[in-house]
């Protein structure tokens, strides 16, 4: 028997936080006092403003108010003989806001300006005046500052600075040269880059006119900042397969993401076990194969069943109207105060 080899030493292996310590982290977020407005809350009404009245002035004068945000396939699968994963699955791994940064501007492009247009990206880390119409990046993004309220407010700036840092280096936004600083680049002068953009190509971002749709509900609810990153990447592939088969998806029996599938969206096999969230969280509802048992995932008889074509994928559809509720709230509800319902989700996921 070989000896075991020992730890080697330095920084230990960061451990995945429970899912329910990544929620409630943002459900008490906050960059007040105690007794203040909740960050989660705050963000959520800043975002539904946003989309009311898309950055008018006034404050008052409708914006465009889409229903659907439109992305763009080739962000999220894999174009035929391209030697480059899409800019989805090269995001999932980093840590923090640049995948969550990078839908938040395709949100905030749609809610001011039409299809075909290019999109400027007018918001600042200050804001500007009291009432500025674009609100500051900081009162927009819902982020786990784990800090103290008087520093909360600057340490999300410097994860969305980061976040740009990185987007910028995926080639989907461009930032400006400071021109008080010759050699630096100002993170106020960001011009966003189409969300299929690759390191050979690189054009401006303009509002697509077809594509993946996601409900505006997704945003102004805050699912994107909920969700973690495998879910949210999860989410985007179920949704460009419902792009791709409307009717299968719409008439109930659901679209299933099967291994020829997987290959197109370029994740890790561990990625896709951000569905069993997805499921638990009620975003999605999954039929399973009828032989399979839910809870170790065997399928009985699986040898012969399959010589005749007799294995069925699970199948995924997407429940918009859930997307309606409040992200944080509705996460902290299944995972510490679960309904029936959430638990006979739980038990089959």
């Amino acid at each position: 028997m070989s000896a075991v080899s020992p730890v080697p030493p330095g920084r230990p292996r960061a451990t995945r936080p429970p899912r329910a310590a990544i929620n409630n982290a943002l459900l008490s977020a906050c960059d007040g006092p105690e007794g203040s407005t909740p960050l989660h809350e705050e963000v959520r009404q800043n975002l539904e403003h946003l989309w009311k009245y898309g950055g008018n002035r006034d404050g008052k004068t409708p914006g465009r108010r889409p229903d659907w945000i439109l992305i763009r396939p080739d962000f999220v699968r894999q174009k035929p003989g391209a030697d480059h994963r899409p800019a989805l699955a090269r995001l999932v791994p980093t840590r923090g806001l640049p995948l969550r940064l990078e839908l938040l501007m395709l949100f905030d492009a749609q809610c001011r300006y039409g299809p075909g247009e290019r999109a400027r990206v007018d918001r600042t880390f200050e804001d500007v005046e009291a009432n500025a119409p674009i609100k500051s990046w900081q009162k927009v993004v819902l982020s786990d500052t784990s800090s103290d309220y008087r520093e909360a407010g600057a340490l999300r700036g410097r994860q969305i600075k980061e976040a740009l840092r990185v987007l910028d280096k995926q080639h989907l936004v461009d930032i400006g040269p400071d021109k008080s600083r010759p050699g630096r680049r100002d993170l106020n002068r960001i011009t966003p880059l189409s969300e299929a953009s690759t390191p050979v190509s690189r054009p401006k971002y303009t509002v697509p006119t077809e594509g993946v749709y996601v409900s505006r509900h997704f945003f102004t609810s805050l699912w994107v900042f909920a969700l973690t990153n495998t879910e949210i990447a999860v989410f985007l592939a179920l949704s460009a397969r419902r792009a791709a088969f409307p009717i299968a998806h719409n008439t109930g029996s659901g679209v299933f993401v099967v291994q020829e599938h997987r290959r197109q969206f370029g994740f890790k096999d561990n990625t896709w076990r951000g569905a069993r969230a997805l499921h638990r969280f009620g975003v999605v509802d999954r039929r399973l194969d009828t032989e399979r048992d839910p809870l170790t995932g065997t399928i009985t008889d699986y040898g012969s069943r399959w010589k005749k074509n007799e294995v069925m994928p699970t199948r995924f559809t997407i429940l918009d109207d859930v997307l309606e509720q409040p992200a944080v709230p509705t996460i902290d509800r299944v995972l510490n105060n679960p309904t029936a319902e959430d638990q006979w989700r739980q038990w089959f996921t």
